[in-house]
């Protein structure tokens, strides 16, 4: 699956993380993490904060829980990722210096409901890891490179997950925590992070993973020579210093709040100075780093391989495997482009994970050689959206489509269960989620109320029209994906129930890209997953992704977010904003679809982490 839309749209199908292009579900990679984002063009911008706020709960329409099927053992929660922002370390990560800002930092302070994935179907049961073997994955295409100045796209994402470790990682509670740097101060307003690196830190060339590092890592990506496509997830950061090989200082043009959940992701990857030197423009096709794995070999449109980094000291608190190193020995990534392939190279046993769509979950959760994982309160969003131009700049029209719209039957139908009902302009696993807000109901009656108020009344063809001018509307969205599909003939039923004329069209992408741009469309289905707040501004802040946003005052509110460190405050300038958004139907939310993966009985240990990612370093073949 493909997500499109500015932000990272994730795949719904794989688990794992990364970027392609905008709009439409992310493409379908096993073995990574589940969000990717579809950047047309592969343009991403700030990336994610989030978490600290309302999840769905278990008792709300929103399933919150990630589930193992056919086996007894259900593992944890995994609400919404959460990123904080500038500054909410918590104790352990932060020293307190005079004038620094500790508790400032994150973008939001977790719900209890956010925990991580967790221990596995065989950790839960009491069985041992064991080490050894080979974990056999897919991914449907090449890398473009595994460096994380070079790339924003998904599959090359989730390979660099493995092979370059972060300066932090975010936690169950949606913060930040120590990984690469031990703790970190926030002074100047936010416009200053100082990052104490850890002593003693090697890259799996052998040398010195520092400050220096550090800064070389940053200073890549801020390189107008480097043209890094990862340069705005970085923000409004100016520059990085080293005044000593234990101290790495960021200065910021102003206060980001998504930064720290922005380097916790593959883009944040601390790479060798000495092997980038050394090895110029092939360093991205032979990488070097410090993660748990390092890279073999790559066959190209064949297969990659990465080993075990024997030498692995595991930083991190939030995995079973503490300290390390990997169990597994070796991960093989076949690459193989047609989705019907992968799924069949599950089903025969020479892949041992697959991201799973709906068709495909059906037929592997009746299967009892596979467990299936489910994320249910995962980051994506399927929403309705529209162009800035009449009828559709009165929000009482776009208000006609949200009452039109049987969220509860799409779900059923077009992804045959395996989604929530999202009331909200945000995923449900994002922070700031308004679990108080009932959203748009289902209420055909209101949507014709609505459009009589504006003057339409049906015509001899049931038609409504106004003016003796019927109403024609041209329902667009991106080919490639059967619930699409689906979601579309039944938007449009819905729609014609209310004396609404529809002209449904499903197109390329790049098609679609430039009718949204041209505003040549009536109504667009569109998918965008991203892991934080910051998905407001992606999507409305002026001109708006498709070019058809412009509100001054929404664009303030949304720039209040984006800057607020504290994690309350924060929380309730997002809600504040996705009132507004919510109120006028700026775009009608749908559903946010489940992730699901399946996998050989033989997997011990998978999970995801609090950002999507799969946790390799946990895996253990029985």
């Amino acid at each position: 699956m493909e997500d499109k839309g500015t932000p990272r749209p994730l795949s719904a199908q794989t688990g794992l993380l990364g970027i392609i292009r905008k709009g439409a579900h992310r493409r379908n990679l096993i073995g990574a993490r589940h969000t990717a984002l579809l950047v047309c063009l592969v343009l991403m911008t700030g990336l994610v904060l989030t978490a600290c706020g309302d999840s769905p709960t278990a008792t709300s329409a929103v399933p919150s829980t990630t589930q193992v099927v056919n086996t007894p053992i259900q593992v944890g929660n995994v609400s919404s990722f959460s990123s904080p922002s500038a500054a909410a370390t918590t104790a352990a990560a932060t020293t307190a210096a005079a004038g620094a800002t500790t508790a400032a930092a994150s973008t939001a302070a977790a719900t209890s409901a956010a925990t991580t994935a967790a221990a596995t179907t065989a950790a839960a049961s009491g069985a041992t890891p064991k080490s050894g073997g080979t974990l056999h994955l897919v991914i449907g295409e090449d890398p473009d490179a595994l460096d994380p100045a070079k790339t924003i796209l998904l599959t090359s994402d989730s390979l660099n997950d493995l092979i370059y470790d972060r300066l932090v990682y975010i936690g169950a509670d949606g913060l930040p925590h120590p990984w690469l740097a031990e703790s970190w101060q926030i002074t100047d307003g936010g416009k200053t992070l100082t990052f104490k690196i850890r002593s003693g830190l090697k890259f799996t060339d052998g040398t010195t993973l520092d400050a220096n590092a550090v800064k070389f890592s940053f200073d890549r990506i801020l390189d107008p020579k480097t043209a890094s496509p990862a340069l705005a997830q970085m923000g409004t950061l100016t520059s990085v210093d080293a005044p000593d090989a234990s101290t790495a200082v960021f200065h910021f043009k102003e206060a980001f709040a998504p930064f720290f959940t922005n380097i916790s992701l593959g883009y944040g990857g601390i790479v060798s100075p000495t092997a980038v030197q050394k090895l110029g423009d092939q360093f991205s096709r032979n990488p070097v780093g410090s993660g748990a794995f390092m890279f073999k070999s790559w066959s190209t449109g064949s297969q990659i391989v990465l080993v075990k980094n024997p030498n692995y000291k595991n930083l991190r608190e939030d995995d079973a495997n503490k300290g390390g190193p990997a169990y597994l020995d070796e991960i093989d990534f076949s690459i193989i482009t047609e989705p019907g392939t992968r799924l069949a190279a599950l089903q025969q046993g020479s892949v041992d994970l697959y991201g799973l769509d709906p068709e495909s979950a059906n037929l592997i959760i009746k299967d009892s050689n596979f467990n299936v994982f489910q994320w249910k309160t995962a980051t994506n969003m399927n929403f309705l959206e529209f162009p800035n131009k009449a009828p559709w700049t009165d929000p009482k029209m776009r208000q006609v489509i949200a009452y039109a719209i049987d969220k509860k039957s799409l779900v059923d139908t077009a992804w045959g269960g395996y989604a929530t009902v999202n009331t909200n302009p945000m995923p449900v696993g994002v922070a700031g989620w308004d679990s108080s807000n009932p959203g748009y109901s289902y209420d055909p009656a209101k949507a014709k109320s609505l459009l009589a108020d504006l003057g339409y009344k049906a015509n001899g063809s049931g038609v409504m029209e106004k003016d003796g001018a019927p109403l024609n509307i041209k329902l667009v969205t991106y080919s490639g994906y059967a619930q699409q599909k689906r979601a579309v003939e039944l938007i449009q039923a819905n729609l014609k129930a209310i004396g609404l004329n529809v002209d449904a069209q499903i197109v390329e992408f790049s098609s679609l890209q430039t009718m949204l741009k041209k505003g040549d469309f009536d109504l667009d289905l569109m998918r965008w997953t991203w892991p934080d707040p910051t998905i407001l501004s992606l999507l409305f802040k002026s001109p708006g992704w498709t070019g058809q946003s412009s509100d001054p005052a929404l664009d303030t509110q949304l720039g209040k977010a984006d800057a607020t460190l504290d994690p309350a405050a924060r929380l309730e300038a997002v809600k504040a904003v996705e009132k507004v958004i919510f109120d006028s139907a700026l775009i009608v939310p749908i559903a946010t679809d489940w992730i699901q993966v399946g996998a050989a009985k033989k997997v011990q240990g998978f999970k995801w982490d609090a950002t999507g990612y799969s946790r390799y370093i946990d895996v253990w073949l029985s």
